[in-house]
């Protein structure tokens, strides 16, 4: 059997386990990596210095069905998928129009978490080590984590909540979320779909994806920075230390406070812009429309293709 059973309320079955309704449940496994499949529900992680991950699980106001068990050193939490359609997956129009979970579009001071939702599913509580490693698919979660030397990997369909401080993290949210996480010590990756908010603090390495009007606010990136924007998404950063690419169809935006960016390569079809309040090395421009490119100071030679204005020090560089 996969861990030690803390609390005899539970049936086992094959390699895992499963909850019954009652009380909460609990149990340990000796491992550092865990993996929340299809679950809703409220998440509570808190990180230690051990090497056991320990489980316990409270039942919401409606009973859910809930398998524990270990596969290949990771621990799975497995829920039940959405039974009136288990042909489509949890991103589908169904359950946004059932769940309106936020209405407005300013970042990070939406609609609060409908918490009506969440009482009726499982809240998990984990306790598990510091050093390891966290993955969420087809979730619909209210996150509380701790900070983790590890990877968070986030496939999620809505996201309410916030994490601390990350090795690395790997973040898919849809329309409706709202993550805040700490500072990301290595690469940070992030795709948006629909009106989500993501904040982040510092990383070394940021590569974003949003598809609609998403919000991204970060630290500093001290590292590459590559932006691709389908819509009218909102990407800022305080601080910028290396090279920086954007790509963006549509009326979104990149903005840069300061900072250098070497090597700044845009590429812009539509009324979208770049604005980088710092310096700038060897832009590299392809804008269409009513496009622009706005920069504080710059060295090497601008490439400047097609239309759109181009500003250095708010001054229009003419072709």
């Amino acid at each position: 059997m996969a861990g030690k059973v803390l609390l005899k309320s539970v049936i086992l079955m094959g390699m895992g386990l499963i909850w019954t309704a009652g009380a909460a449940r609990a149990a340990t496994f000796d491992s550092n990596k865990i993996s929340f499949r299809n679950i809703t529900g409220a998440v509570e992680i808190v990180t230690t210095s051990g090497s056991e991950i320990d489980i316990a699980i409270r039942q919401g106001m409606i009973y859910r069905q809930v398998k524990v068990f270990e596969k290949d050193g990771v621990v799975v939490i497995e829920g039940e998928p959405w039974r009136d359609d288990e042909n489509q997956n949890c991103c589908d129009n169904r359950i946004q129009r059932q769940v309106d979970l936020r209405k407005t579009r300013k970042t990070t001071t939406g609609k609060p978490v409908d918490e009506d939702l969440f009482r009726q599913f499982p809240t998990y509580v984990v306790s598990m080590p510091l050093e390891g490693d966290v993955e969420f698919i087809d979730a619909r979660i209210k996150l509380d984590m701790d900070r983790l030397n590890g990877a968070l990997s986030l496939d999620a369909c809505y996201v309410y909540g916030e994490t601390g401080d990350l090795d690395q993290a790997m973040v898919n949210v849809v329309d409706g979320s709202r993550l805040v996480m700490g500072n990301i010590a290595a690469g940070l990756e992030l795709d948006l779909s629909g009106d989500a908010d993501v904040m982040a603090g510092d990383a070394a390495m940021v590569d974003i994806d949003i598809a609609g009007p998403g919000d991204v606010i970060l630290g500093a990136v001290d590292g590459m920075l590559d932006v691709s924007i389908a819509g009218s998404g909102l990407v800022r950063a305080t601080h910028i230390d290396g090279p920086v690419t954007a790509r963006i169809a549509g009326s979104g935006g990149l903005y840069i406070k300061a900072g250098a960016a070497d090597r700044l390569r845009a590429t812009i079809d539509g009324s979208g812009g770049v604005f980088i309040d710092g310096a700038v090395s060897q832009p590299d421009l392809r804008l269409s429309g009513s496009a622009e490119v706005r920069m504080k100071s710059v060295t090497g030679r601008i490439r400047h293709h097609g239309g759109g204005g181009v500003y250095v020090d708010g001054v229009l560089v003419e072709e």
